[in-house]
């Protein structure tokens, strides 16, 4: 049986927390903190409007108060991710959600991805009329774990109007976050400059990866088709540390699956690195 814990059942702690519905106002480059017991969340803007843009990035600015989690795309063993839900939005083309370097946390024997204190999931949103304002809404929905796992759904709104577009006060926050989210195996700015996946057998495979820099702790998160599930039984690292090779262990959907041939998404990673990229297992 695979370690994932479904929502509906870690979150089954909540009662008597209940889910909260919250709107945020508008301000400029910047909504009002939607606030919990655990959490402060708003949406935030690179620019104050959007004038001379068609395009900007902004970002949902999540804080956890002590000991509480929040999650990365991937939640690993238990937890959900952040879902982003934007009907209602005025003159948005499209919301791309890019994804930080997570931490790793392991509780109870299981191993999960994401976030404490702090962080900023940089989002580039897109516009349908470059010369009319942009109105977001964003139905939020998320689960926060410390001991317990609570699901919380939020309502956030900002609005950013057509006759300014200067550098905003939070600018320099998203930036910051923007450099945490792993490049793309190969490209410039990525210290993994090549990476492939071999097929073992029916069900293991392993990963290999090139750096431009010495391995010290490498270590690998592997995604696939939903209700796939992926584990790392070691890495070995070549006497140069430049290369690395990870055996990885794949749960299929159905028993007469094979890794072979299948797409998978890895991220590589190491201390002060990371680089993630699609790959398709080799036979």
């Amino acid at each position: 049986m695979p370690k994932f814990i479904h929502f509906a059942l870690i979150c089954a702690v909540f009662a008597g927390y209940g889910l909260l519905d919250s709107r945020g106002a508008f301000a400029s480059g910047a909504s009002e903190w939607v606030v919990s017991d655990q959490t402060r969340i708003r949406l935030i803007s690179e620019y104050d409007g959007v004038k001379g843009h068609d395009s900007l990035k902004i970002g949902l600015q999540v804080q956890l108060a002590p000991g509480w989690k929040i999650y990365w795309r991937n939640p690993g063993d238990a937890g959900i991710p952040p879902q982003f839900n934007w009907a209602g939005s005025t003159n948005l083309q499209t919301a791309e959600v890019h994804w930080p370097r997570p931490e790793e946390f392991d509780v109870f024997g299981l191993t999960t991805w994401g976030y404490h204190d702090e962080v900023v999931y940089p989002i580039t949103v897109s516009l349908k009329d470059k010369g009319a304002p942009l109105d977001l809404k964003l139905d939020l929905f998320f689960g926060i774990c410390e001991q317990v796992c609570i699901p919380y759904r939020e309502e956030l709104s900002l609005s950013l109007n057509s006759g300014q577009g200067a550098v905003s006060g939070e600018a320099g926050l998203i930036k910051e976050f923007v450099a945490l989210v792993p490049p793309t195996i190969g490209s410039e700015g990525s210290q993994i400059s090549s990476a492939e996946a071999t097929a073992l057998g029916n069900t293991d495979f392993t990963v290999q990866a090139v750096s431009t820099s010495s391995f010290q702790k490498p270590g690998v998160i592997v995604e696939g088709k939903d209700g796939t599930y992926f584990s790392p039984e070691s890495a070995t690292v070549s006497a140069d540390g430049r290369e690395v090779e990870f055996t990885i262990s794949a749960e299929l959907l159905k028993k007469t699956d094979r890794i072979a041939g299948e797409e998978i998404l890895v991220t590589i990673y190491d201390e002060g690195f990371a680089a993630e990229g699609h790959l398709r297992v080799k036979q």
